[in-house]
């Protein structure tokens, strides 16, 4: 974990690259620095973006209610 954050602070780019792939669910969020709280926001964002259109376009078609036939004994089969 040390050694993440150590690498992260090489280069911009590399940084945010690092914080892009992280694993970041060990983490509490008391414990996360200010860029691994915006990389947690904004996974959540797209999360929500993407399922979001989903919902609304994948709607169930309503099933035509079935016939309901009372049964009868003896009746159902061919005649003995």
């Amino acid at each position: 974990m040390v050694r993440r954050r150590k690498d992260a602070e090489k280069a911009p780019e590399a940084k945010s690259q690092v914080l892009h792939q992280a694993d970041l669910s060990h983490l509490r969020l008391q414990d996360m620095t200010p860029s691994e709280r915006a990389e947690l926001k904004r996974r959540y964002e797209h999360f929500v973006r993407h399922f979001r259109g989903a919902g609304a376009s994948t709607r169930i078609a309503t099933a035509k209610p079935r016939r309901i036939r009372k049964w009868t004994p003896g009746r159902s089969g061919p005649a003995r």
